[in-house]
């Protein structure tokens, strides 16, 4: 791998963060992993710890949660400050097979990806290895 990075998996689902959690310390060892399973408090996270001290991040995002969309979570993203937008790629990990999803995914410039559930190794490997 080339980097040491940090992991945030923002989704309102408790299993799946807690598989993505394994998958990811399967796949890579020991790393610092983030979980939240409301999107304001994975935003406020970022808000205060990475205009402190900003660190490679890969986010990953779920689409369709209760209090706020993953699209209404990248409204908000969109508003801090570039140095923090620089730090954190963010990929998508929904369920949802509507390609109008996909396509708003591609189309944001914040958005490196969109993966559908579960997360697995492969995927987890080649995006550590970007």
């Amino acid at each position: 791998m080339s980097t040491t990075r940090n992991y945030i998996i923002v989704d309102d689902d408790p299993i799946n963060n807690i598989i993505c959690k394994m998958q990811l310390e399967i796949a890579l060892g020991a790393i610092n992993i983030k979980t939240f399973e409301l999107p304001e408090e994975g935003l406020e996270f970022i808000e205060k710890e990475f205009v402190k001290s900003p660190v490679p991040t890969i986010l990953f995002l779920d689409i369709n949660m209760p209090s706020i969309s993953g699209w209404e979570f990248i409204d908000q993203y969109e508003k801090f400050i570039e140095d923090v937008k620089t730090q954190i790629a963010i990929y998508i990990l929904s369920s949802s097979v509507d390609p109008r999803d996909k396509d708003k995914a591609t189309a944001n410039k914040y958005i490196k990806g969109f993966l559908s559930k579960p997360l697995d190794k492969a995927i987890i490997l080649s995006i550590a290895d970007a």
